[in-house]
């Protein structure tokens, strides 16, 4: 047979491969598909066995209508009918039978080579994922002990710093504490305006500088002392900007120190007040 003569034919079969490959065919239709390839097979066609595989790949990819169940299922329903047909002693297809033969089985050689391929291949996938997997929770896990490692490395310092700030804010208190003290005791000839106003005065110093020193040991220890806001950073407004101007600002997020010292102001003003117009509710001395 001439070299352009079975390549026709080799391109004939491909084309009538994939057809059977495309659906489920009934007996009128694989009766078709039989005479066709007896049709093929005469003065010793040989089929190409080689392109055979990437005929097999191509028909297994997704998105094309194209199936190996419906493949292997039509050829053995062709080859069961042609052998029925042969051990009959019918002549129709007497000489297809061999070639039908060694079709199917090459056929279904090449399914099973690309079943065995695409399960070691999906093995291949699933190791490549789960060593990105475990490359990815290597990561994760030495970030987390060098965060680790750089947060023992500054608990120490952390520490001494907060129990320094602690102990100055103690020894601040009870200095306080005896200053005024002291203070009071010494002054039974002033005023008793002058001595709450005195008294108002360092309980404004006082309170603010405690707060200034908690708000010292928040920044070290990264605690927020501020009480909870739309944003942790008050950017609730148009931009990123903060919605509220500075003294609103703080009456929402300090609301204990806001108002302590509105009260200590308030109460201030109503003393010099009341000791510059001599008004003397209470009959105390002036």
């Amino acid at each position: 047979m001439l070299l352009e003569e079975s390549l026709r034919r080799q391109q004939e079969l491909s084309s009538l491969l994939y057809e059977m490959a495309s659906s489920c065919m009934d007996d009128v239709q694989l009766r078709s598909v039989a005479i066709k390839l007896k049709t093929l097979y005469t003065s010793n066609f040989r089929h190409n066995y080689s392109q055979f595989f990437p005929m097999i790949v191509e028909m297994s990819q997704e998105g094309n209508d194209y199936s190996l169940e419906y493949l292997s299922t039509n050829l053995e329903a062709v080859r069961a009918m042609v052998e029925e047909s042969y051990l009959k002693d019918e002549k129709e297809f007497t000489t297809l039978y061999r070639p039908l033969s060694k079709l199917s089985d090459h056929i279904n050689l090449e399914i099973g080579r690309y079943s065995y391929y695409s399960q070691n291949e999906q093995k291949v996938l699933d190791l490549e994922r789960k060593n990105l997997m475990l490359q990815t929770e290597l990561r994760n896990a030495t970030t987390a002990l060098e965060k680790a490692q750089e947060k023992v490395s500054t608990m120490q310092t952390e520490l001494i710093s907060v129990l320094s700030i602690f102990a100055a804010i103690v020894l601040a208190f009870s200095g306080s504490i005896s200053f005024l003290g002291n203070a009071l005791s010494g002054m039974t000839q002033v005023t008793v305006f002058k001595s709450a106003f005195f008294v108002l005065l360092c309980g404004f110093v006082i309170m603010n500088l405690i707060f200034l020193m908690m708000y010292i040991v928040g920044k070290i220890t990264g605690r927020s002392i501020y009480a909870r806001c739309k944003t942790e950073k008050c950017t609730c407004g148009k931009d990123g900007s903060p919605a509220c101007n500075g003294l609103k600002r703080l009456r929402k997020r300090l609301p204990y120190i806001y108002w302590i010292n509105v009260m200590l102001i308030i109460l201030m003003i109503v003393d010099i007040i009341l000791w510059c117009c001599n008004i003397n509710f209470w009959l105390l001395p002036l």
